[in-house]
């Protein structure tokens, strides 16, 4: 069973009460549980939901904590794997957000102002809030006090004032196709969304990402196949994507995945009730 992560919040209300209040509670609850859902769909390929977060383990004592523990959406899917992968994704992201480091992968604007919401938080209602993940995870408990958030909220009123510095890099982007086209210049343009962020890139494609391209299907482009797009990458400023020159097209996917008929097999038990045919093979 995929491991739960510990919650310990505290609030900084009158002399000798340390509950926090409703807004603050669940408020900070609220932006946790948006990280883990947008880490999510970040690091899965189909850019979905499949995990439910329960409250689990709840105590009341000082300070309050509770877990948030992992279930599948739906039962007969296996969801463990994926579970660890996400908390794994969203530890590291709020341990480089409290360290001022660089923008953590698979944080958008939205789970990098949720972050700091989260920090925010600290600084006026609460005293403390404490993230423990499994130890194969974390060794170490996150710990957001007054001390951390102050140093992310004057990063975050640094970042405001200072000027993007545009640059560039040769890599790769993943997304979805959303549009063929061609520009006013007559340049063959691929848009698609980043698999990480759902932000739409725009993509120049030259030389033989412009052959890939016009092998391109037109029910390729409405069904949106997730493509891997090779090239220069243009940005804005740190981690902001101003556009991409293609060099290469790389369609993924190909092959669906077979569905639950081509999976089914009605006669797996020759007819036997399910209890019946487990107890044959147990006693074989």
């Amino acid at each position: 069973m995929a491991k739960p992560i510990k919650i310990m919040i505290k609030g900084c209300g009158e002399v000798g009460t340390d509950a926090p209040t409703v807004d603050d509670f669940l408020g900070q609850v609220r932006d946790f549980l948006a990280v883990l859902q947008g880490v999510e769909r970040a690091v899965s390929e189909d850019g979905e939901n499949e995990i439910v977060w329960r409250v689990t383990n709840a105590q009341m004592n000082s300070p309050i904590s509770f877990e948030l523990t992992p279930f599948a959406k739906n039962p007969a899917i296996f969801v463990d794997t994926r579970a660890e992968r996400v908390e794994r994704a969203a530890m590291e992201g709020i341990v480089s957000i409290k360290n001022g480091e660089q923008r953590p992968r698979y944080f958008d604007d939205e789970l990098m102002a949720k972050t700091r919401k989260m920090h925010a938080r600290v600084t006026d209602g609460l005293s403390d809030m404490t993230i423990l993940f499994d130890p194969s995870i974390a060794k170490s408990p996150i710990v957001i006090d007054r001390a951390s958030a102050l140093n992310v909220e004057a990063r975050y009123r640094a970042t405001l004032n200072a000027e993007p510095i545009p640059y560039r890099e040769l890599g790769s982007i993943e997304g979805f196709v959303s549009k063929a086209e061609l520009d006013g210049f007559g340049r063959a343009i691929l848009r698609f969304r980043s698999r990480i962020d759902g932000s739409e890139v725009k993509a120049v494609a030259t030389g033989r990402a412009f052959q890939q391209l016009e092998a391109l299907r037109l029910a390729d482009v409405w069904q949106g196949i997730r493509v891997r797009v090779y090239g220069t990458i243009n940005y804005r400023g740190l981690g902001v994507i101003d556009g991409l020159i293609a060099t290469g097209i790389e369609v993924l996917d190909q092959t669906p995945l077979p569905n639950m008929d081509a999976i089914v097999d009605e006669n797996f038990t020759s007819g036997l009730k399910s209890e019946t045919y487990l107890a044959e093979l147990r006693s074989a």
